[in-house]
């Protein structure tokens, strides 16, 4: 059974991405899992694995190019097992076929009909783009109606454009705080939030922390954030409500938890990707792949799993931040738990006493269509029981 494989929405702000590079070539069998490409975004480069275990049959995509999301890159042959994926499209063996698009062209949904598609060279597309030509008016001439460069060198000829632009060179010119207000303008405008936030004590942690340090290797010693992320997991499982996805109107929890870690890039933007099946993982494992995902997050050595499947978020300013976050959910997920910097602070004991101990505000945005304010309480107060009690996070 054919399949084409297309260009992969690796988060809410993508639109394109530059293909860099290609792993596979035709004729290859690959598995499940295994890298296929490699894939520039506004943000970072990432290596794409294939969802399914095929031959390659032809490569589509051409290196350099940007290509949209949802266009065609390449087609396999699989087995009929039913296994779908986000990335793969069935192509139909029981109906007409259309022609295939030669080697290189781009497939092009146009924004005002879902079903239409145009397709374009690349070396036509990049003048198009060059000289501000909007390719939805323009025809083709090509096999099939494909948009060859003489098409739009004949369109420039007989309607010169008043200034050209500069065409896009991949992700190393996008603005990422553009990238990243797009992708937030969209949470908030179709996600109504709600925000609850909680002042945890964490003496007990710090010393407790401490005490684990002193007797683990240098290169084994736990970093609070993995410890609070360790928290997060352990609560959640208590709290599907907030572990999952919204997407077409319906919520889907998830029983995995592949946790979403907000990583700060240089010299500015963040990415979130997601340390997969955290629920699984010690509080070790969690600490040395918290570690590892920053590491290859700032190298531009992510996988698109990493970048797609996070079904939650952790956001931690760190203590260089501010005493709170309040934090904007990353669609299609519903909810996102902060934390803010450690502090001293007044602290009110049982018996009426005035002290000075160690504070943490935990906070919770999360998506109003799924939960309320009872089960986000909930969560919270989870936190910060595990939170006193550290023993229960090893």
């Amino acid at each position: 059974m054919k399949y084409s494989v297309t260009m992969p929405s690796l988060g809410a702000d993508m639109e394109h991405g530059k293909l860099l590079k290609w792993y596979i070539k035709p004729g290859d069998a690959i598995k499940k899992g295994d890298l296929i490409a490699l894939v520039e975004t506004q943000k970072s480069a990432v290596d794409i694995e294939s969802f399914r275990t095929g031959t390659v049959l032809e490569l589509i995509g051409e290196i350099d190019t940007l290509i949209d999301v949802g266009a065609v890159i390449a087609v396999m042959e699989v087995e009929a097992d039913g296994d779908a994926a986000d990335t793969v499209k069935q192509v139909p063996t029981d109906a007409a076929q259309p022609a295939p698009t030669p080697a290189g062209i781009q497939t092009i949904k146009p924004a005002d009909d879902a079903g239409a598609r145009l397709r374009i060279s690349p070396a036509a597309r990049r003048l198009a783009e060059q000289s501000g030509l909007d390719i939805q008016t323009l025809g083709g001439s090509g096999p099939e109606g494909i948009i060859e460069l003489h098409d739009v060198q004949a369109a420039l000829a007989a309607h010169p454009m008043p200034a050209a632009k500069a065409a896009p060179t991949g992700a190393s010119i996008i603005n990422v705080r553009e990238a990243i207000a797009r992708a937030m303008s969209r949470s908030k405008r179709e996600i109504p939030h709600y925000y609850l936030q909680s002042r945890l004590h964490i003496d007990a942690l710090t010393a407790w922390l401490d005490a684990s340090n002193r007797a683990l290797p240098p290169d084994q010693r736990l970093f609070l954030p993995a410890v609070l992320m360790r928290a997060a997991v352990l609560a959640l499982k208590a709290c599907p409500d907030m572990n999952g996805y919204f997407e077409n109107g319906t919520y889907t929890p998830r029983a995995e938890i592949h946790l979403g870690v907000t990583v700060a890039l240089k010299p500015s933007g963040v990415m979130v990707p997601a340390i997969l099946n955290a629920h699984t993982l010690t509080l070790a494992e969690l600490n040395a792949a918290f570690l590892d995902l920053i590491q290859r997050t700032r190298a531009g050595k992510l996988r698109n799993r990493e970048l797609t499947d996070g079904t939650v978020t952790v956001t931690n300013v760190g203590e260089l931040g501010a005493d709170a976050v309040t934090g904007v959910i990353f669609p299609p997920q519903v909810a996102l738990i902060g934390f803010g910097r450690v502090r001293k602070a007044a602290i009110v004991d049982a018996d009426g006493g005035l002290r000075a101990g160690l504070v943490l505000d935990a906070s919770l945005a999360a998506d109003h269509r799924v939960s309320d304010g009872l089960a986000g309480s909930k969560l919270l107060n989870a936190l910060g029981s595990l939170l006193a009690q550290p023993d229960r996070l090893a």
